[in-house]
């Protein structure tokens, strides 16, 4: 049975937990990527790590089928605490010395073969557990508590590994991984999110990819992410060695990914205060279009200042966009195929990215950052184009796949 009302016991547990393991994530990647500059001094090896943590992502859509085939609560418990155990032994290898890139590269590939399950199962289960009517609402209040959280510790990050090293951010992770576990243990799922479907695993996956293949913006929105994701994967190694070479390195890297973080958060309570009066469709194409231009200036700038207030602007359209496409997605699908239908998007968004990251991180060092930055935005203010042109959903269409196992 669906809650009657937002802040039940389930959505808070979920909310509480899910909020906490972000700041622990967040202190976490700031760690690392650092550990590894640090390591290495080149932001190419960065760029590997990154290509590494995506190259799993491409497997999402066999994942995603397998999670609308499986009870959906043992691969949330069970993912948190394999995620907790990998973070506790990099701690325990950091703290003596012996931590070493190929490690971080092995614990980067375990810990996103367990979030390519994790990921479709959470998106899965999440909106049944508040009522239908608050689901734009209850986006933006879990977008809102993730991505303060994701500030806290990003900022915090930065300051506490300039300080006193990576060790300790990576044992906080580890913590939050186990609190998350114990936390959804307690959450109560509903019984027919995750029931086990009886026709074959390989005719489940061919139903679910014809269903996409039969919604024009199902189609679209996979196709779209993957050229606009494709395009940004170079910034994620620019920006911390555009940092570095400003002397502010793990500090300002963190600061600046703390400012792009406190725009998410913006963005996401602006999707909570509108609530059922959102529109996903136009804002999403609103918030892309914002996120292009605020992106490719900040390659153009040059003063730092500049950089964060730039960095807060494109956050902010971030955090509307993605929160829109969420709300957009949970509408259109019905949730027995919300596993398949979010494990290939995943997967399309994704692979271009760490081909762009391994094709590029050789010579990333020598790369101009406003040309980059500039390509980037142009290529997402293209897909804008192609969003208002092709993506508007038919009016009053019902969830996609509803009735379908009928």
């Amino acid at each position: 049975m669906r809650p009657t009302r937002l802040w039940n016991r389930d959505f808070t547990l979920y909310w509480l937990g899910t909020a906490q393991s972000s700041f622990g994530s967040s202190l976490a990647g700031i760690a690392l990527s650092f550990l590894i500059l640090e390591l290495t001094g080149s932001a190419a090896s960065m760029g590997v790590n990154l290509a590494l943590s995506l190259i799993p992502g491409l497997f999402a859509p066999l994942a995603g089928n397998l999670v609308d085939r499986l009870p959906i609560k043992p691969p949330l418990v069970l993912g948190d605490v394999a995620r907790g155990l990998i973070a506790l032994g990099l701690w325990a290898l950091a703290t003596q010395g012996q931590v070493t890139v190929t490690l971080i590269y092995a614990a980067t590939v375990l810990m996103s073969v367990i979030g390519v399950i994790y990921g479709p199962a959470a998106s899965k289960v999440f909106p049944e557990l508040v009522p239908k009517a608050e689901l734009a609402r209850a986006n933006g209040l879990l977008g809102t508590a993730t991505q303060s959280m994701n500030f806290l510790g990003l900022v915090g990050g930065g300051v506490l590994v300039s300080q006193v090293g990576s060790p300790l951010a990576l044992l906080i992770d580890a913590v939050t991984f186990f609190v998350m576990a114990a936390l959804l243990l307690l959450v109560r799922m509903p019984a027919f999110v995750g029931q086990v479907q009886q026709e074959s695993f390989w005719k489940g996956l061919g139903e679910g990819l014809r269903l996409m293949a039969a919604s024009r913006v199902l189609t679209l929105i996979p196709l779209m992410a993957f050229f606009i994701n494709l395009s940004f994967a170079p910034l994620l190694m620019l920006i911390p060695k555009m940092m570095q070479d400003a002397g502010l390195g793990a500090q300002g890297y963190g600061f600046f990914m703390g400012s792009f973080t406190a725009g998410i958060v913006l963005g996401n309570v602006l999707v909570s205060l509108l609530g059922s009066r959102l529109k996903p469709g136009p804002a999403f194409g609103v918030g892309l279009s914002v996120m292009a231009v605020a992106m490719g200036l900040i390659g153009w700038v040059g003063q730092v200042g500049w950089m964060y207030a730039l960095a807060v602007v494109a956050g902010s359209a971030n955090g509307l966009l993605n929160t829109s496409l969420t709300i957009l997605l949970q509408s259109t699908v019905a949730p027995e195929f919300r596993g398949r239908v979010f494990g290939v998007l995943g997967s399309v968004a994704q692979v271009g990215m760490p081909f762009s990251l391994l094709l590029l991180a050789p010579v990333v060092d020598r790369l101009n950052p406003a040309l980059i930055f500039s390509l980037s935005a142009g290529i997402t203010l293209l897909m804008v184009g192609v969003w208002l042109i092709f993506g508007k959903p038919a009016p009053s269409q019902p969830a996609v796949g509803a009735g379908a196992e009928d």
